[in-house]
């Protein structure tokens, strides 16, 4: 009996380091961007994707929804561009998915960013 459960605790642990060595190889992307490639009139929008990354309930696929299992997400520029295209336009993505997402947290009492321009777009 006792040589089972000193199986099965070394079977856990190495499955457990397994799993923290592979999660530690995950692609993070940069810690903080500034949202200001299409920007001509408004100062660009900070971002912090570490402090997102944390939300509860929030996924890479939360903003990155084109991606695969798996994959690396692709950047947002990469698909939205500042003109129409096949994707939908940089500045309506944006603010539908950030803004929206703020403005629902808002609604339902949770601590959440910014949804007025001045606040998104702060002046230096």
């Amino acid at each position: 009996m006792r040589r089972v459960l000193s199986l099965l605790v070394a079977v856990v642990f190495v499955f457990g380091a397994m799993a923290a060595v592979s999660m530690a190889g995950v692609n993070k992307g940069a810690e903080k961007y500034t949202i200001d490639k299409c920007q001509k009139r408004k100062p660009g929008v900070p971002f912090n994707h570490y402090q997102h990354q944390a939300i509860k309930g929030v996924t890479c696929k939360t903003c990155h929804h084109k991606v695969k299992e798996g994959a690396t997400p692709k950047g947002c520029f990469q698909c939205h561009q500042c003109t129409p295209g096949k994707a939908p336009k940089a500045m309506k993505a944006f603010h539908k998915t950030c803004k929206g997402c703020h403005a629902k947290m808002k609604r339902e009492g949770k601590k959440t960013g910014p949804t007025s321009c001045s606040k998104c777009h702060v002046k230096k």
